[in-house]
């Protein structure tokens, strides 16, 4: 028995590292969980040339695509390549994402909904026409996350916002919902933060603006101005990082790292705050459990810039 997995990028395109985000953190830790059912896990993703490679003990099969787009398109050479490899009277096949989904196939299948991702605020001035433009877009958005999770047998949901949604919007929705919250793993001891030291800071994050990425550049730049002896930790990568470096590039006391999934919690453990200012497309955020359970204070910023502190408990 076999659990094919469908992801865009669960390894960065070249198969040498994990890429970063939640949907890979995701995996990874469904992973035991399907070993131990006894199936055995297949993972399709995009690539820059084909290729086939092993990763504790999962076969990973990166494919060739090299159109810049990664919507549907994508989805179905990846879901058309898996295929050939699935037994229908015994595999199971795993969408990464709800968007992943292109198709009904034989076998039963689960897609993974990892929460609303339309639901950004754009307060910039716009004109009637562009204000229509933007609400069909949305609309589109809907229409095309409602037909395609009618393709799935079973969707699991990350948390209630997009179940409330999609009932709201269906009459009758045809699939199931299951409801199983992200997650993360506690770790058996804390670091204690030696006194006199420098306040440190960690944004773990992908960098993508709807992530907050400007709002705590911008917000970061002043708090260094007026306390320059704060450590600051930049986690991630991802399209907004020229941004980022070009406005924080020049405090020396501002590093930028890359780190695994499975890093996550190894490196929020020494620090004495996680700021998570996401302005939209977040469904139980893993960055905010990662944060807590590693057992330091966490700022949530909302996208009016108002800030809540979190405890250092789950």
């Amino acid at each position: 028995m076999t659990a094919h997995i469908i992801y865009y990028n669960y390894l960065t395109p070249d198969g040498k590292a994990m890429s970063i985000g939640g949907i890979q953190t995701y995996i990874t830790n469904l992973m035991p969980v399907i070993s131990e059912l006894g199936y055995q896990i297949s993972i399709y993703q995009r690539s820059d040339h084909d290729f086939r490679i092993q990763k504790v003990g999962v076969d990973i099969h990166c494919i060739t695509y090299t159109k810049e787009t990664w919507g549907s398109a994508v989805a179905r050479h990846l879901v058309n390549n898996a295929l050939p490899y699935i037994d229908a009277s015994k595999d199971i096949l795993i969408y990464g994402c709800e968007t992943c989904i292109t198709r009904r196939v034989s076998c039963p299948t689960i897609a993974i909904q990892h929460g609303i991702f339309w639901d950004v605020e754009d307060k910039e001035p716009m004109s009637r026409l562009e204000y229509l433009k933007k609400i069909f877009r949305r609309l589109q958005t809907s229409w095309n996350t409602v037909q395609r999770v009618t393709k799935a047998d079973t969707l699991v949901c990350v948390d209630h916002n997009f179940v409330n949604w999609h009932r709201a919007v269906c009459i009758n929705t045809g699939i199931r919902h299951f409801v199983v919250p992200n997650f993360s793993h506690i770790p058996d001891t804390c670091p204690t933060k030696a006194e006199g030291g420098p306040l440190r800071i960690i944004f773990a994050r992908r960098f993508f603006i709807h992530r907050g990425t400007r709002i705590f550049t911008n917000a970061i730049s002043r708090i260094l101005e007026e306390y320059p002896h704060i450590d600051i930790t930049i986690a991630g990568d991802g399209p907004d990082a020229p941004y980022m470096h070009e406005h924080l590039d020049s405090h020396s006391n501002v590093h930028f790292i890359r780190f695994a999934s499975n890093e996550s919690l190894q490196i929020h453990q020494d620090k004495d705050i996680a700021i998570i200012p996401t302005i939209g497309s977040e469904g139980t955020s893993l960055s905010l459990l990662e944060a807590m359970a590693s057992g330091h204070n966490v700022l949530l910023v909302d996208q009016r810039g108002h800030g809540k502190s979190h405890g250092k408990t789950v």
